[in-house]
């Protein structure tokens, strides 16, 4: 079977044209209109001249715009790379000389920084993609939107000046293990890489989620707040439930506190989260009070979230009347996001779940030997839906593809874990997170599920710092609950870890903070944390 990424999202769509497909603000796209805006971006990207197998640029976040942007660079066999529209102006030059795009679509309040700082890129048209209709009033004027008309230059375009009536072509049905999308790494452990992804991969990932049945389904709707750039954002939270027939709600310029705004206004069945998010979650305003009957299918991924904070959650959400648990979910970038989620009798606290079918998760030693169940190693994926490699950096891929257990390539995702005998994963950490004191290696997960343990404990964060003597120890930054001063916190905190931990992982250092920084993707900063501890 070889079809296009679009095929997926057409079929079995004939008896619910009319019902909403893309909900974005006061606006609302059915599956017909959806189509319709698809086949016309395609006929623009055909007259501008894209052929398969040319990358097209996208820098944008969740808009209906971008979405059918994404299908029509697909029907033509054309590869989208999304890079993140937050680049720093000298970034973006590199990127699109790297792609050697010529046509580039940047959302509107991005348009006049990438169209200004292009340099000598080969892109020839840029085609702005609208935002100020999904903002409310006031804002977009605040944010200068219309201002990228100012620097309308030759090959500048608005989306309704690009889109061209549809011709009937025939979508490219060839390239199947070719890549369709291109996606970049945090940069969490290094500099962020392109992760090349087939229509293979996309088109395994959705078999793998129906069959493990873990989706709302038909006649919900999933709340999108991952960013189109991530594998999670783009495979999971939006192709998988549109391909089933759930509307998806976005959320263009989404913040984390908003979570309980967004679900009290559209009450969703189903909404995907970062951990980071969900710990926002407990302190909105917005659901103190609230009835979270109407959500379903509360997931989280991304971050590892430790069990004392699951229990927290879901214990908040269980209070306010939401009929689940957190389904806990566990991926990469490099296999197309979601590759293992806790469903059915491994719906478990403390676990991320069980492997999707289809997919193969092991711990191993450095070697790539598979360890016995409960006992700790780095874990490795195999999975039908494995990225094609590094774009631009094929020397890379062997750092990351490498042989596993069975001498076949596997994923090594550099994360500390270990399976437990009925198959459930549970993932501690990662391998560079790890720290080394005097011999004796520390999790830091450990730490902070004992901070979590205590009342006045709403998040945590626990990273290496270098003592002035040259030593490495771990320190502790915490955001206190309610009113407790950094005063009365500490020494209780420092009796809960001398009283539950070893000697040798006790926190050097507790810095108090009013909140934990997060990365583009939302997850954990630990990079500033490490900057920002110091031990005197």
């Amino acid at each position: 079977m070889t079809h296009p990424i679009f095929a997926d999202l057409w079929q079995g769509k004939e008896t619910i044209q009319e019902q909403p497909a893309l909900i974005c603000g006061d606006h609302t796209w059915s599956f017909r209109q959806f189509f319709d805006q698809i086949l016309r971006a395609e006929a623009g990207l055909r007259a501008l001249g894209v052929r398969a197998g040319e990358l097209v640029t996208i820098l944008s976040m969740n808009t209906p715009e971008t979405i059918a942007a994404f299908y029509a660079v697909d029907r033509i066999g054309a590869v989208a790379n999304w890079v993140d529209m937050k680049l720093s102006p000298k970034e973006v030059e590199g990127y699109l000389t790297q792609a050697d795009s010529r046509v580039v679509l940047a959302l509107e309040v991005a348009f006049a920084k990438v169209y200004r700082n292009r340099g000598q890129a080969p892109a020839r048209h840029f085609i702005c993609l609208p935002l100020d209709s999904y903002l409310p009033e006031g804002l977009g004027q605040k944010l200068r939107l219309g201002s990228w008309e100012d620097h309308r230059g030759p090959g500048c375009l608005s989306w309704e000046e690009f889109l061209q009536e549809p011709e009937g072509a025939e979508p490219d049905r060839l390239r199947w293990e070719e890549p369709a999308a291109i996606v970049y790494t945090g940069g969490t452990t290094g500099p962020a890489k392109g992760v090349m992804l087939s229509r293979r991969a996309f088109r395994v990932s959705l078999e793998q989620y129906t069959q493990a049945e873990t989706e709302y389904g038909p006649g919900g709707a999933n709340l999108t707040l991952l960013p189109p750039f991530a594998a999670f954002g783009l495979c999971q939270c939006i192709h998988v439930p549109l391909c089933l027939g759930m509307a998806v709600v976005l959320a263009p310029l989404f913040r984390p506190d908003q979570l309980g705004e967004l679900l009290m206004r559209y009450r969703p069945e189903q909404v995907s989260a970062t951990t980071s998010y969900w710990q926002l979650l407990l302190k909105s305003p917005a659901v103190q009070e609230a009835d979270l009957s109407f959500l379903k299918n509360p997931r989280s991924g991304g971050d590892a979230m430790s069990p004392e904070l699951e229990k927290r959650i879901n214990r908040f959400l269980a209070q306010r009347g939401c009929p689940s648990t957190l389904v806990q979910e566990y991926g990469m970038s490099e296999v197309c996001g979601i590759i293992c989620v806790s469903y059915g009798p491994w719906r478990r606290e403390g676990t991320v779940g069980h492997p999707v079918p289809g997919c193969r998760i092991v711990a191993a030693d450095p070697e790539g030997r598979q360890l016995p169940p409960g006992e700790q190693g780095e874990l490795l994926i195999h999975s039908g839906t494995v990225m094609n490699g590094y774009y631009g950096h094929p020397e890379a891929d062997g750092q990351v593809l490498r042989p596993g257990p069975d001498g076949q390539l596997w994923i090594w995702t550099k994360d500390l874990g270990y399976v437990e005998p009925d198959g459930s994963v549970v993932v501690t950490g990662r391998i560079k997170r790890m720290i080394s004191r005097n011999g004796f290696k520390i999790f830091p997960s450990v730490i902070e599920n004992c901070l979590l343990q205590s009342p006045l404990v709403e998040a945590c964060a626990v990273v290496a710092c270098q003592s002035p003597g040259g030593e490495t120890l771990p320190v502790a930054h915490v955001v206190l609950s309610g009113e407790t001063t950094p005063e009365e916190a500490e020494p209780v905190l420092r009796a809960l870890c001398k009283r539950e931990l070893n000697t040798y992982m006790l926190p050097a250092a507790y810095f108090f903070r009013p909140a934990l920084p997060l990365t583009r993707r939302a997850k954990l900063d630990y990079r500033t944390l490490e900057q920002e501890s110091h031990l005197t």
